[in-house]
C-alpha cells in the first residue's frame, strides 16, 4: 500500500469514526437555532442581552454565587453596613422606574387597541408594537436592577431576608422577563406586567418608608401584611389572565409559554401564601 493511499484511508477512518456524534451535534444545534432564532421575535435580537440566553444566565449565576457563597464569605468577619442613603435612593429609583414602565406598557396598547381578553401576539414594525416591545425589554432591565435587594441584604447581614422564597423569586422573575422579551413582547403576554409594576410601586414605597427610622417603621408595620396580600392578588390575576392562552382558539403556537408562566407563578403564589400563613395567621392564633 502506498503512503498516499494510507493517508487517504486514515483520513476517511477519522471522518467516519463516530458519525452518530456528528448527527447528535447537528440535532443539538438545530434545536438551539430553533429555540433561540426561529421562534423568537427577530426585532429584539440585536438588543442588549437578547441575542442569546448567555448574558442573562451569567447574571443569574453571578447573583446566586454572590448570595449563596461569596457575599456571606466576604461579610463573615466584617460588621454590617448601614447603607441607609443607598437604600433610600435605591427604593425611590425602583419605585419610580416601576411606575414609568407601568405607564409605558399601558399607553403602548391598553389605552388604544388591546383588551384584557385573548390578544394574540403579532410581530409588527408599527411604532406602537415596537414601543411595547421596548417597554418589555425595560422590564427585563428592571428585574436585573431588583437583584440589588439581595445584595443590600448581604452587606447589611440580614441573612434571614435572603430566604429561598426571596432568591428564587428574583431569579425566576428575571428569567421569565427574558423569555417574555425574547418570544412574546406584545399582545396578551404584556398584561401581567401591569399588576406586577403596580404592586412594585407600592412595595418599594413601603421599603422606602422602612428606611426612614424607628418611628416610621412602627407606623408602617401593620401594613406589611397588606403588601404581601397585594402580591398574592397579583399572582392570582396573572394565572387567571394567562389561563386564556390555553383555550383552543387562543394563541395556538404559544401554549408552552403559557405553561411556563402559569407553573412558575402558581409556585410563587404557593410560597408567598405559605409565608403569609407563617408570618401573620399563626401569630393571630398564638
Amino acid at each position: 500500500m502506498s503512503a498516499d493511499m494510507y493517508k487517504f484511508e486514515s483520513q476517511c477512518g477519522k471522518s467516519l469514526a463516530n458519525p452518530s456524534s456528528k448527527i447528535s451535534d447537528l440535532r443539538v444545534m438545530d434545536i438551539y437555532n430553533y429555540l433561540v432564532n426561529d421562534i423568537s421575535d427577530p426585532r429584539v435580537s440585536n438588543w442588549l442581552l437578547m441575542s442569546n440566553p448567555l448574558g442573562v444566565m451569567l447574571i443569574c449565576l453571578t447573583y446566586l454565587s454572590f448570595v449563596l457563597y461569596f457575599g456571606p464569605l466576604y461579610m463573615k468577619n466584617r460588621k454590617p453596613y448601614a447603607l441607609t442613603k443607598i437604600m433610600i435612593c435605591y427604593n425611590i429609583s425602583v419605585a419610580t422606574a416601576s411606575a414609568v414602565i407601568f405607564y409605558g406598557i399601558l399607553t403602548s396598547g391598553y389605552t388604544t387597541h388591546l383588551s384584557v381578553g385573548c390578544e394574540p401576539f403579532v410581530i409588527s414594525d408599527d411604532p406602537m408594537s415596537i414601543s411595547m416591545a421596548r417597554w418589555v425589554w425595560w422590564v427585563l432591565i428592571l428585574k436585573i436592577t431588583e437583584l440589588g435587594d439581595t445584595v443590600i441584604f448581604i452587606f447589611r447581614k440580614k441573612y434571614n431576608q435572603t430566604s429561598f422564597l426571596h432568591v428564587y423569586h428574583h431569579t425566576a422573575t428575571l428569567i421569565l422577563a427574558w423569555i417574555s422579551c425574547k418570544y412574546a413582547p406584545g399582545g396578551m403576554w404584556t398584561f401581567i406586567m401591569l399588576p406586577n409594576c403596580a404592586v412594585h410601586v407600592v412595595m418599594y414605597m413601603y421599603y422606602l418608608c422602612a428606611c426612614l427610622g424607628p418611628k416610621v417603621q412602627k407606623m408602617i408595620v401593620p401594613w406589611k401584611k397588606y403588601v404581601t396580600s397585594l402580591q398574592l392578588i397579583q399572582f392570582a390575576i396573572m394565572v387567571a389572565h394567562t389561563f386564556q392562552a390555553l383555550l383552543p382558539a387562543c394563541e395556538p403556537t404559544r401554549k408552552p409559554l403559557a405553561y411556563i408562566y402559569m407553573s412558575q407563578v402558581a409556585f410563587m403564589f404557593y410560597m408567598f401564601l405559605d409565608y403569609y400563613r407563617k408570618s401573620y395567621l399563626r401569630k393571630k392564633i398564638e
